[in-house]
């Protein structure tokens, strides 16, 4: 069957409709009028033959046309973009060395594999590849250590460093596999599992503690961990309960099968993920290797979160600048 002779902004109003179940959301993440949107799905379904969307809900949901189009859609535009991303970080760094942190949570997936695409592109350019905290980062880059960092919840201003969106991290309870107690019953404090907390001093730990106490939660003081690796160890071996995030959940994946993720009984929160460059760094380049970054987090990072626990497919997911 000979391929329709279509742009691909066709097939990314379908995907962009499809993910937000709405032309308008999608005419305003792809910086299109909602019409042009409209009449880009109007061609692919005239192309196809096929009706791709129910138009008579609200928002918008795939037909079983659409849901069977959809998986191939985002791989073939998820190819694109990374293939376009690589390509111009390549032409844009040339020989120039880069020094780049990473937040920990992404030291045992993507790590590796910005570290392989990059290095693969970039045979001739200087790397360096080192493990920051969020709160540290600033002062590394005002020095000068680190050209551009990956990280969660930095408040900084954008007259003083460039901040592009990677993505959203929702906070969720964990708790281990066959609990009896509820969510609602652990964050009452009606369960003998005690609330894991991260330390208190760290981002994450003030993040989680604000949202508690913004919604009068008071729970027991009684253990405090740095890392999400511990969290999750005590509560596979049968002993706590904890609120993480998804992307964290994702860097201990070995303890996967003791435990289980359930969504908070009150308001969601999440932290945001950024990539964060020198205010002097050149912007072209951190922008692609943002875009590059964008297309290699859903493979390496959210995929494998989101076939565990599909509730999480809306909220644990990439940013664009414009989010």
């Amino acid at each position: 069957m000979p391929l329709p002779k279509l742009s691909l902004q066709v097939f990314e109003a379908f995907e962009q409709v499809a993910q937000f179940g709405s032309m308008q959301s999608a005419a305003r993440q792809m910086g299109i009028s909602i019409s042009a949107v409209s009449h880009h799905i109007a061609r692919l379904e005239d192309e196809l033959g096929v009706t791709l969307l129910d138009r008579s809900t609200r928002p918008f949901v795939l037909t079983r046309e659409g849901r069977d189009m959809l998986p191939h859609v985002t791989s073939g535009l998820q190819h694109l973009r990374r293939a376009t991303s690589e390509t111009v970080v390549a032409g844009l760094l040339g020989t120039r060395s880069l020094r780049i942190g990473l937040v920990e949570d992404f030291e045992s997936n993507l790590g590796p594999e910005l570290a392989r695409i990059l290095s693969g592109r970039m045979p001739t350019a200087k790397l360096s590849f080192s493990n920051v905290l969020s709160h540290e980062a600033p002062a590394l880059l005002r020095r000068g250590d680190l050209d551009i960092t990956i990280v969660s919840g930095m408040d900084l201003q954008a007259t003083e460093f460039q901040m592009h969106a990677l993505l959203r991290d929702p906070f969720v309870i964990i708790h281990p596999e066959g609990c009896l107690s509820t969510p609602e019953q652990l964050l009452a404090g009606a369960s003998d599992l005690p609330f894991l907390r991260f330390n208190p001093t760290h981002q994450i730990g003030k993040q989680v503690e604000g949202h508690l106490a913004r919604n009068r939660i008071s729970l027991v003081e009684k253990y405090n961990f740095d890392t999400v690796q511990s969290i999750m160890a005590v509560v596979a071996n049968g002993r706590g309960w904890g609120i993480i995030t998804p992307l964290g959940y994702a860097r201990a994946e070995r303890f996967a099968p003791q435990v289980r993720l359930q969504p908070l009984p009150f308001a969601s929160f999440s932290r945001r993920i950024s990539l964060v460059a020198r205010h002097d760094f050149d912007r072209a380049t951190a922008s692609a290797i943002a875009g590059l970054v964008r297309d290699t987090i859903p493979a390496v990072v959210i995929d494998p979160v989101t076939v565990a626990y599909p509730w999480l497919a809306d909220n644990f997911a990439v940013l664009s600048d414009q989010r």
